[in-house]
């Protein structure tokens, strides 16, 4: 699996605004599985998957990695292209741009909704979430260097560890990284 897909298509960014669909890819990211597996930890219907796995299949961001007859079906086992993503910056601009938004804004709404569910219920667990906003300013020179850093550490947290599945606690977080002008 490789580390970092490169989203370059609309309709990839499209489906990635969908959250069930984005809870689906990073099912999929942590272990090869089966569509009912995932079913099963999302507490979903595996009817109601089905059409999403088939849908992230067919724009490439999952791909079978196995496939075995049972009871005269073929179960197949997926997993993801890779262990991140990440938007081509092509996307930013022209037609593109909207729909980009869109994602976007999605995007914050989900994350929205876990980080208030997450501090409403901050006392439940050991691991208090951790919410900030900065601004700041330095040199170009600094601002790149930042950046790398920050893209150096995303990949360190997300890589994936030998430890057992029991042993890992899933995170979430939200990474933005702009210019003020």
């Amino acid at each position: 699996m490789k580390e970092t897909h490169k989203i370059k298509d609309l309709e990839q960014i499209r489906l990635l605004s969908d959250p069930l669909k984005l809870k689906l890819l990073q099912a999929f990211a942590e272990s090869p599985k089966t569509t009912k597996q995932v079913a099963a930890e999302l507490d979903e219907s595996v009817t109601k998957l089905y059409r999403h796995v088939d849908a992230l299949h067919d724009a490439g961001l999952l791909v079978v990695a196995e496939e075995k007859q049972k009871r005269g079906t073929v179960e197949r086992t997926f997993r993801a292209v890779a262990q991140r993503f990440e938007a081509d910056h092509s996307l930013f601009s022209g037609d593109a741009a909207e729909q980009w938004a869109e994602a976007v804004r999605e995007t914050l709404r989900v994350s929205e909704a876990e980080i208030l569910q997450k501090l409403a219920n901050a006392g439940d667990d050991e691991t208090q979430p951790t919410f900030m906003r900065i601004r700041g300013r330095a040199s170009p020179a600094k601002i790149a260097e930042l950046q790398a850093m920050l893209g150096d550490w995303l990949e360190s947290v997300t890589e994936c560890e030998e430890s057992s599945a029991e042993a890992t606690k899933e995170f979430g977080g939200l990474v933005a990284f702009y210019r003020i002008d």
